[in-house]
């Protein structure tokens, strides 16, 4: 299984947009092939910090979603609603 995390940091006034915006992207990409999990969570502590939990059966479905109209609108346009660049950290299960 490979485990994906985003961080985000979305500007305050932009907060509504973005929730719709990536609530886009989640139901959609939940719909990929091999997506086991797919959401976007805010810190309790920070407000306004986001990160979208990925779990993927594999690298080949991790590969066909980077393929996908949706995830590369959001690649395109997220940053529109972040006071900085997002951050993306991958890591692979033992199993």
């Amino acid at each position: 299984m490979i485990m994906i995390n985003v961080f985000l940091k979305v500007a305050p006034q932009k907060r509504a947009a973005f929730l719709t915006f990536v609530k886009e992207l989640v139901t959609a990409s939940r719909q990929d092939d091999g997506a086991l999990f797919y959401d976007c969570l805010e810190s309790v502590e920070t407000e306004n910090e986001f990160m979208i939990i990925e779990h993927w059966r594999n690298q080949r479905s991790v590969d066909q979603h980077n393929e996908t109209p949706h995830l590369k609108r959001f690649v395109q346009e997220a940053n529109t609603y972040l006071t900085e660049d997002f951050v993306i950290k991958v890591g692979q299960s033992p199993d």
